[in-house]
């Protein structure tokens, strides 16, 4: 009962979609704090004590829009980093038990509903992260494949086009003079994090190893662009609107050329303004006037 009053706002994003014939993937990437564990971190979101209580959520979610704009659903988000675990052990077993269950549960109550698995960070071994790929490949031994029809990916654009490969990013930019980001970086063990597009082919070379039909699915990738500095963010500031722009259109005609990415999701639409004064405005491609961007009109009139 009180779970269907607070979908009462989702009802209307849906029915809205319906109308425009729009696809929606949602995202559910937090529990409530009576399903934490004893003692939980209040401060950051983290999942479910009992995994039964998400299948619980997602389950309805599945037989509420079933047939109707949601077309998939992605169990969790960034599950590699420490602050979206709730500071928990970044174990992939655990989130396994999480997906197997959230996995039964919507295919029980909607088939036709896509499973996506929580699309992890491009990170490296950190006190507050785990490597994406090496965290990706601990999932796929765990049987990942046998519970998703898409696998989710975070591919960064930081400060290089789409087609740099990592192994030529210090020499991009190098070349290209980007002062904000990457000036030390190591030139003989650059991480794959660094380049969008060897992020994605690490992703599928793993997943191919185990079922090549298994798509690998964007569900958040980009381009920042900033005149301030956020720390942590500050390859942003090496970007431009044109190159954001000019890299975003890039990506997508790339992918498609591919064929193996399915619903590919930029990261994001109107973040300057219901982000502003955060990190996250930078990505946005539409002004806080809702003026539109360079990348907006490139998108707009890229042949779909």
């Amino acid at each position: 009962q009180k779970g269907n009053r607070q979908l009462g706002d989702v009802d209307g994003i849906v029915a809205e979609a319906d109308k425009q014939g729009i696809s929606l993937l949602f995202s559910v990437v937090t529990a409530p704090s009576w399903a934490r564990e004893e003692g939980f971190d209040s401060h950051t979101p983290g999942p479910p004590a009992d995994p039964a209580d998400y299948a619980a959520f997602v389950r309805e979610l599945a037989r509420r829009y079933c047939g109707r704009a949601v077309k998939a659903i992605e169990v969790w988000n960034e599950q590699n980093l420490s602050h979206e675990w709730g500071n928990l052990p970044l174990d992939p077993s655990h989130y396994m038990r999480l997906l197997q269950a959230a996995s039964a549960a919507i295919q029980s109550a909607c088939p036709s509903m896509l499973i996506v698995s929580g699309a992890l960070t491009p990170a490296g071994d950190t006190a507050a992260a785990v490597d994406d790929i090496k965290y990706l490949k601990i999932m796929l031994q765990q049987g990942l494949l046998n519970y998703v029809n898409a696998v989710g990916a975070h591919p960064s654009g930081y400060n290089v086009p789409p087609n740099v490969d990592v192994s030529n990013y210090c020499s991009t930019i190098a070349q290209t003079g980007m002062a904000h980001f990457g000036s030390g970086c190591d030139v003989n063990n650059p991480h794959h994090s660094f380049s969008f597009r060897t992020t994605m082919l690490e992703y599928r070379k793993a997943v191919e190893q185990y079922n090549a039909s298994i798509p690998i699915w964007p569900t958040e990738f980009g381009w920042a662009v900033s005149s301030k500095r956020y720390p942590g963010y500050e390859y942003a500031q090496d970007n431009d609107y044109d190159e954001q722009a000019r890299w975003t259109v890039e990506a997508y005609q790339t992918m498609k050329k591919w064929g193996w990415v399915a619903a590919p999701i930029l990261w994001n639409l109107n973040y300057r303004i219901a982000g502003a004064g955060t990190e996250r405005e930078q990505w946005g491609i539409i002004n806080p006037d809702w003026s539109p961007l360079p990348a907006y009109n490139r998108l707009k009139a890229m042949p779909k």
